[in-house]
């Protein structure tokens, strides 16, 4: 069997945890805390992830449709640092826990977080580099 948290094969003392579309397994009772929390985290803050993702996209319809010249693109990079910190605050982006038996949890909130950074630094550069054009 393999952990949903952490994602270590373990053979035996392993526990359950039961959520809404199945049950997953976990090697320990710090995993299974962990997991709880996560899960619990995840019922409260994912409606902000999603919100906060929602608001940084219309960073992108504010460039194509509203702003042009050389600050054209400035919504779209303050956009995508709000989807960027919406990563990297709220990693809830998963509708199915499904995915946690392929990816552990602690591997995937990781992952996401990173991507949320690496957003946010290259939208920081381009901004910048918009920002110090000359005129």
């Amino acid at each position: 069997m393999k952990c949903v948290y952490c994602g270590k094969e373990y053979s035996e003392g392993g526990l359950k945890i039961n959520v809404s579309n199945g049950t997953f397994d976990v090697c320990s009772n710090e995993c299974r805390k962990l997991t709880v929390d996560y899960l619990n985290r995840d019922k409260e803050y994912k409606n902000r992830s999603y919100i906060m993702i929602f608001c940084g996209s219309i960073g992108f319809i504010l460039s194509t449709f509203i702003f042009s010249g050389k600050y054209k693109l400035v919504p779209m990079y303050i956009g995508m640092i709000i989807a960027g910190a919406a990563l990297l605050i709220y990693p809830y982006i998963f509708s199915s826990f499904i995915t946690f038996t392929r990816y552990p949890i602690k591997k995937l909130t990781k992952m996401v977080r990173i991507l949320g950074a690496i957003i946010i630094a290259i939208s920081v550069v381009f901004l910048v580099l918009t920002l110090r054009q000359p005129v």
